[in-house]
């Protein structure tokens, strides 16, 4: 199952790229969410990918940014925006909750945080479960239990449906225009997709939250759930991992995302003392990934072109 998933979205991915992409709605002037792009943005040669942005926090404006008009696939740099919005609808992140019939619709070949039924978590735990090993579980049990909350009447699998549903409405109020969500986690096929600008806002917005960045920081983490059972996390993201040949000083925190074939990675680093939120998606290889994003943050050191 895992093989015939991974192959299907494998073969999607490249007749997209044989038949040519969708184009992205680019933001324009004005709009909400729009972000300024200089006429001459650094380029960054010698990467796996020729889909980047770096977004400067100090000047608002786009340092580097490239393939903005391709369509792209978050992956799970979903989790982000499910993890705003969880925020924005709860007004207490230790709000116990307890999954249900939602964990069946977690697919297979999916990274999991081990989350079972009889399990139960804060809403912040979950979080962290999506942040840290990238859980879809938690992201399915997170989305759940907020619309369950909202409606008590509701099941699991209906309820994180109708998460997915809203997080298309939240992803419009922060000024997204060029995105489809279809599922919490974002392990999905084509229907599922985004930009490089919608991106941008998105993590623009997710590493000014201290709870995300918290977690998002953490190389691992030893839990004890609310139920008592415990568990260790370890990062995906390897530009945090202090044993890992892609450490990197300068990389604050981090989110990474893949489908077969398409590895991605959104983080936030300081560069000469300007804070950047950096995105790399397409990239060839599970390590490329952050081999490129190493490369960007060496060219903006050396450019150091912020200002519009």
């Amino acid at each position: 199952m895992k093989k015939l998933l991974s192959a299907l979205i494998a073969a999607a991915l490249f007749l997209l790229t044989a038949c040519g992409a969708p184009s992205a709605t680019l933001h324009q002037p004005g709009e909400n969410g729009y972000i300024y792009t200089p006429a001459d943005p650094i380029h960054v040669d010698g990467l796996t990918t020729d889909t980047y942005f770096a977004y400067a926090y100090d000047t608002d404006v786009f340092a580097a940014i490239e393939g903005a008009k391709e369509r792209i696939y978050p992956a799970s740099i979903t989790k982000l925006l499910t993890a705003l919005y969880a925020i924005y609808c709860l007004d207490d992140l230790s709000v116990e909750i307890t999954p249900g019939d939602e964990l069946k619709l977690v697919k297979a070949g999916s990274s999991i945080a081990y989350i079972k039924s009889h399990h139960t978590l804060t809403a912040e735990m979950l979080i962290q479960g999506m942040l840290i090993p990238s859980g879809n579980d938690a992201a399915y049990a997170l989305a759940a239990g907020v619309k369950e909350l909202q409606s008590p009447s509701i099941d699991g699998a209906e309820a994180a449906d109708e998460f997915s549903r809203s997080l298309n409405d939240f992803g419009k109020l922060l000024g997204l225009c060029s995105s489809s969500f279809t599922v919490p986690d974002g392990f999905a096929g084509r229907e599922h997709y985004s930009s490089l600008e919608d991106m941008a806002i998105v993590a623009k917005q997710a590493f000014t939250d201290g709870t995300i960045v918290q977690y998002c920081s953490m190389a691992k983490a030893d839990v004890i759930y609310a139920s008592g059972h415990t568990n260790t996390w370890i990062n995906t993201n390897l530009l945090i991992d202090p044993d890992s040949e892609y450490y990197d000083e300068r990389v604050i925190c981090g989110k990474t995302g893949s489908l077969d074939g398409y590895y991605n990675v959104v983080f936030l680093a300081e560069i000469k003392g300007t804070r950047y939120a950096i995105g790399v998606f397409g990239s060839t290889g599970e390590n490329a990934r952050f081999a490129d994003a190493i490369r960007i943050m060496d060219i903006l050191e050396i450019n150091d072109r912020t200002a519009a």
